[in-house]
């Protein structure tokens, strides 16, 4: 009979250096758009300046990123949006009587 290995990362989210999840996605859009920030203001305003702006702009995103990873956690930043679009209350626009005594229209 076979022996085959069990994969028992299979539905785990992805970790990369601390980062989990969506927040890995993030430092590495950071790292592109930091990256494609160089290239434009090198033209602009020289190398020097441009590559000073890129890399704040890297580490400020990297920060970001590991400071949102530790209080939040790998699903608490869509848990708090989610929250954050539930409406407080339910409004209903009709009256009771149009509600509790439904008219057939035929």
């Amino acid at each position: 009979m076979a022996r085959y290995r069990i994969n028992k990362g299979v539905g785990r989210a992805v970790e990369v250096k601390g980062l989990r999840a969506q927040y890995f996605i993030y430092a590495v859009i950071g790292v592109i758009l930091a990256v494609v920030v160089f290239f434009i203001l090198s033209f602009i305003v020289g190398q020097l300046p441009a590559l000073l702006i890129s890399f704040v702009c890297l580490v400020l995103n990297l920060s970001l990123c590991f400071v949102l990873n530790n209080k939040f956690g790998e699903k608490g930043l869509e848990q708090l949006y989610a929250q954050r679009a539930t409406p407080d209350r339910i409004a209903f626009k009709k009256r009771v009587c149009r509600i509790v005594f439904v008219r057939d229209e035929n």
